[in-house]
Formats: C-alpha cells, sequence, structure tokens
C-alpha cells in the first residue's frame, strides 16, 4: 500500500471526513485523460505510458513519426491550415487516428490475401492514409488505393440537406498529397474523380482487407459501399468517419439501411466513426 492510499484510509477513518475528500480530489484533479475532437475521456487511453500493447506502442511510434513531418513542414496539413498550432489538432485526434490505426493492423491479420489492399474514399491530404500504411508497411505486402475528388463538393452528388457543403474542400491539390506520401509513393495508386463516377476509369482491387469511407455525404459514401463490399475479404474492416456526427444523419441512414442483413457486425463509437467486421 503506498503512502497515498494510507493516508486515505485513515482519513476516511474520521466520520464525514470520505465526501469532503472526495469533493477536493474532484475539484482539483486533471479533469480528462484525453480531450479533442468532441470527446472527452477519463479513463487510461491505449497509449497511455508508451501504450500497453504492441498496436498502440506501434501506433504511438506511428504518431510521433507523422506529428514531426508536419512540425518539420514535411507534410502539410491544408485542412487545418488556419490552426494556431497544428500538433495540438494532431494530439486532439489521436483516437480518431489510433482507430484507423488499430482497424487497419487488425485486417491485415485478420485477412487471407497475400496483398493487403488497403483502400481509402475521401483522403484529403493523407492524413488517415498514412496511419494506416504505418499500420501494415512493417509485416505485409500492401497495395493502397486513394479516391478523391480533390476539388470542391458538387450539388449533384450531394443529397438535399447536405447542399450547404458545395464547395468544401476546393482547397485540396493531389500534388501536395502525393508530396506527402512519397516515401510510399511505390505502393500507392491515386484515382482522382468524384465518387461513382471515378470507379469506371479508376485502378481498382479485387480483393480488399480494409476500406475507410471519409466522404461528408451519403449519395457517395452509398455508392463506396456498393462497389467495394463485396472486395472486402472475410476478416477485413470497413472504418465509417462519419457515421455518428450531427450533420451527417443522412450517412448515418444510408450506412445502417445498407448493412441490414449484411454478414458482419456494426460498431458505432464514440469519436463518430463506426466499424464494420465482415465476417
Amino acid at each position: 500500500m503506498n503512502i497515498k492510499n494510507k493516508l486515505r484510509k485513515i482519513i476516511y477513518a474520521i466520520p464525514g471526513t470520505k465526501r469532503i475528500w472526495q469533493n477536493f480530489y474532484e475539484i482539483f484533479r486533471d479533469k480528462s485523460d484525453f480531450n479533442g475532437w468532441g470527446m472527452i475521456t477519463h479513463t487510461f487511453t491505449p497509449w497511455y505510458e508508451g501504450g500497453g500493447d504492441e498496436v498502440a506502442k506501434c501506433f504511438l511510434k506511428a504518431n510521433q513519426l507523422i506529428v514531426d513531418q508536419v512540425v518539420d513542414s514535411k507534410f502539410n496539413l491544408s485542412q487545418f491550415k488556419d490552426c494556431y498550432n497544428e500538433k495540438d489538432v494532431l494530439d486532439s485526434l489521436m483516437w480518431r487516428h489510433y482507430f484507423v490505426y488499430w482497424t487497419a493492423w487488425y485486417a491485415a491479420k485478420a485477412t487471407k490475401c497475400i496483398t493487403k489492399n488497403l483502400v481509402e474514399c475521401g483522403v484529403c491530404d493523407g492524413l488517415t492514409a498514412s496511419f494506416a500504411i504505418y499500420a501494415v508497411k512493417e509485416n505485409h505486402e500492401f497495395k493502397s488505393f486513394l479516391y478523391d475528388a480533390w476539388e470542391g463538393m458538387k450539388s449533384e452528388y450531394l443529397q438535399e440537406s447536405e447542399k450547404d457543403y458545395v464547395g468544401n474542400y476546393s482547397y485540396l491539390n493531389i500534388e501536395d498529397v502525393k508530396k506527402n506520401l512519397s516515401k510510399f509513393s511505390e505502393h500507392i495508386i491515386f484515382n482522382k474523380g468524384f465518387i461513382p463516377d471515378s470507379f469506371e476509369k479508376s485502378n481498382n482491387p479485387k480483393d480488399i482487407a480494409w476500406l475507410h469511407i471519409d466522404l461528408n455525404a451519403a449519395i457517395p459514401t452509398k455508392s463506396a459501399l456498393e462497389y467495394f463490399f463485396e472486395r472486402i475479404s472475410a476478416g477485413g474492416v470497413i472504418l465509417l468517419d462519419d457515421y455518428a456526427w450531427h450533420g451527417f444523419l443522412d450517412t448515418k441512414m444510408v450506412v445502417d439501411e445498407f448493412f441490414s442483413g449484411k454478414s458482419g457486425t456494426l460498431l458505432p463509437l464514440p469519436t463518430g466513426q463506426a466499424i464494420y467486421l465482415k465476417w
């Protein structure tokens, strides 16, 4: 028993002091173990004090490599260009990126295909793609198929409730993304264009271990699910970024309808993401 616990045992023996001690602790303790991206947790994070298991430890290394690239201006985060401190932004995204890393790591382990094909629909600057690649590159042969318009969103690909999104992401540039991911260039296939139209002219994989969908709109999300679902190997993972965020209800409804009756299970996450494990 450490000193703190001994003192607590002595103090608690005095009538009425337990509640006073607890109130004092609540006032002065650090209120959260993680606070960022709309989520606060009061529990040990997977990466607490260097990480508890292999996945968490490897995630921390990957996260630090990416943070260093951003800080050294070797990775351009155009999505957060107006932020005062990009490192703080990355720290606030750690839970989100942990799920990206974990699902890619799991999918590579759980699927039997020799080449682990990673697919991302909605790439932005290539940040999440980096985490997925780091999760598989050490132990698996892989290819990464990246799909994005890399230009502003258009009305014809949006539902009526999403029309305010027209023009969003017009600042994106595929050449910047290629520079960000240049160290992995021999493993990456870039497919530029609006989903679903781009599927007809893209270089598309036949067997998929991991699919990430971050399209911020219901119509292309449904199209991506319809196009890729049968190509996902047993044990593969679909990670959805916009599933539980307010403002994307149409996307959630499309996803729920699509997975109804499918062979697999959906796990919504407090980050707003959702994981679908295909059996």
